[in-house]
């Protein structure tokens, strides 16, 4: 009996690694001795679609949690919104129906109804990827958890989406007054509607699913995002012009149920947390080789790209003060001082 359980087992695990080369699943999977030893799971969503950079930086964790627990905690990953949106994902992990999700700051701080979640999300706040790199490693994870007390959420750590920047449909941007009463598609989260309304356009939240068929239709106007998305969301059709205006670097927090995280034994949490750290640094590897691969494709579509004046750039940073007014007021200032030094 005990010989014919084993032919049967072996026969089931065929059948599925058959199953995952069909899908052309190219996860890794954690090495055993036949027998099933997962005893954890982890359940991730995100709305980023699966050939994305994002995408690609979880597949890093579920590889890393497996490897590490030895197949004991077994990842899933669900990309393209399959769970819900930006926002609905969020709630989900502060409720505990879905475990992790990754969005910016002001995405969480929205759901929590907490504003100081967003502080690593303003208007103009690093100057290169190497200030990001930095306050990724040094400060999101220890200064976020101390926000985030009391949210249900637990914070493992940041996906970082690059440089953002404005397109439109009709006419470049070129000046801050060239914004002016624009209609531009934002995500449903306050830092983007205040930036926005700061320098004087029209911000209109819109699905990030919806965007495409929003900017073809002249629902919108513009649009704003880093140049992956914007390749692979084929915004690029439907936008004439591009603008370099970096006015934000887009940082997804990654947040963990906090009733989950507690579930789980220090070595699952250790691994988790230690898979989620080098899965950082793998993402900002393949962020530095992209960009110049997405800008490529960019221009090959026929966009016109226009170098923002620096002075502009200046005219618009110093219009969204109201915004760094808003979170000295809840006594981060120190806290964007320490931001800030990483741009010096």
């Amino acid at each position: 009996m005990k010989k014919l359980l084993a032919i049967l087992l072996a026969l089931t695990m065929v059948f599925a690694l058959s199953a995952c080369s069909q899908r052309g699943d190219t996860t890794t999977e954690p090495e055993t001795d036949g027998t099933d030893t997962t005893q954890y799971e982890l359940v991730i969503g995100h709305v980023y679609a699966e050939d994305s950079l994002e995408h690609s930086q979880m597949l890093k964790v579920k590889e890393l949690v497996e490897e590490k627990t030895g197949g004991q905690c077994e990842v899933s990953v669900f990309a393209n919104a399959t769970l819900g949106d930006e926002q609905s994902i969020a709630e989900q992990c502060v409720t505990g129906a879905c475990d992790v999700g990754l969005s910016e700051g002001s995405v969480w701080a929205t759901v929590v109804d907490k504003a100081e979640f967003a502080v690593f999300g303003l208007p103009f706040q690093y100057s290169n990827i190497e200030a990001a790199k930095g306050v990724t490693a040094d400060l999101i994870r220890p200064e976020l958890n101390k926000i985030a007390e009391g949210t249900g959420l637990y914070v493992l750590g940041n996906v970082y989406s690059g440089f953002r920047h404005m397109m439109t449909v009709d006419k470049p941007i070129k000046t801050i007054a060239d914004v002016k009463g624009l209609k531009m598609r934002v995500p449903n989260a306050t830092i983007y509607v205040q930036l926005f309304e700061c320098i004087g356009a029209n911000p209109t939240t819109t699905a990030f699913s919806e965007t495409y068929q929003a900017l073809q239709q002249g629902v919108v106007e513009g649009s704003e995002c880093d140049l992956a998305n914007i390749v692979q969301q084929n915004w690029h059709e439907v936008n004439n012009y591009m603008s370099y205006t970096y006015h934000l670097a887009a940082m997804n927090v990654i947040c963990i149920n906090q009733a989950k995280w507690d579930s789980y034994p220090a070595d699952i949490q250790q691994a988790i947390q230690e898979a989620v750290i080098e899965s950082e640094d793998y993402c900002f590897e393949l962020r530095a080789g992209a960009d110049a691969e997405y800008l490529g494709a960019i221009e090959d579509a026929g966009v016109e790209i226009y170098a923002m004046p620096s002075e502009e750039l200046a005219k618009m940073k110093e219009a969204c003060q109201p915004i760094y007014d808003e979170f000295i007021g809840y006594g981060l200032s120190d806290l964007l001082d320490a931001i800030a030094s990483y741009s010096k």
